[in-house]
């Protein structure tokens, strides 16, 4: 019978134990996260304490291509597609503006 009271502390001082750990390990993980945070934070209110311009920028394109397609004696459906993607990219490292 003592020997299970023993066997019974064991297991409770081994849980404690691990239990421990766990939270220590918990806690230095939390910390790290809140340095973070704070770190992140100092950035983001940098970034908008900064001076911006705003342009209006507009993509105007007029699309002549053609596709031609020479299918003598040929039958059946050929499906191209229509849809067609244009980008407009701005440098702001090399736009000046003027006032």
């Amino acid at each position: 019978m003592k020997k299970l009271y023993w066997i019974i502390i064991a297991v409770l001082g081994t849980a404690l134990a691990v239990s421990v750990g766990i939270a220590a390990v918990q806690s230095s993980h939390l910390k790290s996260l809140k340095a973070q945070v704070a770190e992140q934070s100092a950035v983001i209110d940098s970034l908008l304490t900064r001076r911006m311009t705003v342009f209006d920028v507009h993509l105007n394109v007029t699309d002549k291509s053609t596709n031609k397609i020479y299918g003598r004696y040929n039958k059946g459906t050929i499906q191209m597609p229509s849809n067609k993607s244009y980008v407009l990219e701005l440098d702001s490292i090399s736009m000046n503006v003027g006032n």
